[in-house]
């Protein structure tokens, strides 16, 4: 069940632009609570772990008619995540990292005419997140976060202090995934599916504050990206591409960074199946710091009853990740969900074995989640 609050222009005068012939405001929100354990064995760490986490989000949009006669949309999200409390920061760096996050989310203003909207913003258009490997619940990256992390700050893959590198399934904005950055987007809707094209003038989630400019080094990037059905009903399948150029002080990049990311799904009655490949390429000359993976998703889900659901997930990553000659990676998880309506509850199993291209290293997780949308 998910319930808005509608406000009418008259109601928001504050929020009114001069030239909406009509408007109308929405807000709405999600809160998803988890309890998580993770067992940890091997070489590197021998512990197991356990707490709870969130991830609560607020939306608000704004849509209608422009004084030419062509719709509008526009809109923002803030994402309170993470950590409530922490340590007292001993730098203004570790701030956010410390106390409670609050992320940038799905920022927009789109302007459309029939199938075409074009946009400017972030985090807002399709883009390569999607999966066409159907799942019954959180993406996989979810359920790996934090696995096989040292006591402390130590990442087990690099022996760096950076607090971890994700999962190498979806390793975010760097070489996979480029919609965080702030940028400019076309998106055109065809009877066979939807094609996306962002372009990104700064290739990095640092912005310049309002009108400024964010003084770092990096360089531009581009994302391509096509969603749909192929005009053939109960299909999936999406391809994207995407580019971010070096930064022109960069030591260790000798390429440009790069993603690929390409599946197909199919859906019959209970039953849905479906695989989907990531490949990335961060750029980086020395092993050390190179990542060039190759992952690959294959999912099922059967839909036991209109209200409980059944998935499975197997992934493979291989390539190179910190290591000269890493192991492949591979997990193996099960979902089971239940939708109670008003709220949506999930518990997920996960085997985890030679993490992080570690041989010996391996993991159990267990993720129970409850979910809201109002």
């Amino acid at each position: 069940m998910k319930n808005k609050l509608l406000l009418s222009s008259a109601l928001v005068g504050s929020l009114a632009i001069t030239g909406l012939a009509s408007a109308q405001t929405t807000i709405s929100g999600s809160l998803d609570l988890s309890y998580k354990t993770i067992g940890n064995s091997g070489t590197i760490t021998k512990q197991t772990d356990a707490g709870f986490g969130r991830e609560s989000q607020i939306n608000i949009a704004n849509k209608g008619k422009l004084s030419n006669g062509m719709d509008y949309a526009a809109g923002f999200s803030l994402e309170f995540d993470g950590k409530s409390a922490g340590a007292t920061p001993t730098a203004d760096s570790n701030i956010q990292a410390n106390t409670q996050r609050i992320s940038r989310e799905n920022i927009f203003i789109d302007v459309i005419s029939g199938n075409t909207t074009l946009s400017v913003g972030a985090d807002h258009l399709n883009n390569m997140s999607f999966s066409s490997a159907p799942r019954v619940a959180q993406h996989m990256g979810t359920t790996l976060a934090s696995a096989q992390m040292a006591l402390g700050t130590t990442d087990i893959a690099a022996g760096a202090t950076s607090g971890g590198t994700s999962y190498q399934f979806y390793p975010g904005a760097t070489s996979l995934g480029a919609s965080n950055y702030m940028g400019l987007g076309i998106q055109q809707v065809t009877p066979f599916g939807t094609i996306t094209g962002q372009y990104f003038p700064k290739a990095s989630a640092q912005q310049g504050a309002n009108d400024g400019i964010a003084r770092t080094d990096v360089k531009d990037a581009y994302e391509l990206h096509y969603r749909g059905d192929l005009g053939v009903k109960g299909l999936t399948a999406n391809a994207g591409y995407n580019v971010v150029n070096n930064a022109a002080a960069s030591s260790t990049q000798s390429e440009k960074q790069k993603g690929v990311a390409y599946g197909v799904g199919y859906n019959f009655g209970q039953f849905a199946v479906g695989a989907q490949r990531n490949k990335t390429d961060n750029g980086n000359a020395t092993a050390a710091t190179k990542i060039d993976t190759k992952s690959t998703e294959l999912g099922a889900t059967f839909a036991a009853t209109k209200d409980i659901s059944i998935g499975v997930t197997h992934v493979k990553t291989e390539g190179n990740f910190y290591h000269a000659s890493p192991a492949d990676e591979k997990v193996v998880s099960g979902t089971i969900g239940y939708n109670l309506g008003a709220v949506s509850l999930s518990a997920t199993y996960a085997d985890v074995q030679d993490a992080r291209g570690i041989a010996g290293n391996d993991s159990d997780i267990v993720l129970i989640r409850a979910g809201t949308r109002f």
